[in-house]
């Protein structure tokens, strides 16, 4: 994370200088009530992350986040990561629906969701508080039949 902060940092709150090795064991030990992450390795070095958090147990939906660190971009590890975990979130992961919610200005994270096939559904105004203030974000989703997975939709 703290290779890629000057890029991390304006999309993810939580991308901190102070952001330590205790919180990152935290937050991969699901110890903060998300769905473990699913670690994105390249060579067997930590490029990023993919992760299901946010979770709606009630409708069995949850939200989708990824990052990557920024020497990585550009080679299709963030679609791959991402098509991985939406098919384990609809299968294994028992959710009827994932939701992608980008900055409107975060435009290397929307071209992921798009690439992975994630479904535009609209813009949601102020929706998301940033360094810089409130950004109106993106919604994108995935439900099984966007993956060719039985739905029950």
């Amino acid at each position: 994370m703290r290779a890629s902060i000057d890029e991390l940092a304006p999309w993810m709150p939580w991308a901190t200088p102070d952001y330590s090795a205790l919180d990152a064991a935290a937050w991969v030990s699901g110890d903060l009530g998300d769905v473990p992450p699913m670690v994105v390795a390249l060579d067997g070095a930590v490029i990023g992350t993919c992760s299901i958090n946010s979770v709606d147990e009630r409708n069995r939906s949850a939200n989708l986040g990824y990052w990557l660190r920024s020497d990585c971009t550009g080679h299709g590890y963030a679609v791959e990561a991402t098509i991985l975990v939406a098919r384990y979130g609809l299968t294994d992961g028992g959710f009827q629906r994932l939701r992608i919610g980008i900055s409107t200005q975060n435009h290397p994270s929307r071209r992921v969701a798009e690439r992975a096939g994630a479904t535009f559904e609209g813009t949601l105004r102020c929706s998301q508080l940033l360094v810089d203030g409130f950004h109106d974000s993106l919604l994108y989703s995935f439900v099984a039949g966007d993956l060719d997975l039985p739905s029950l939709c």
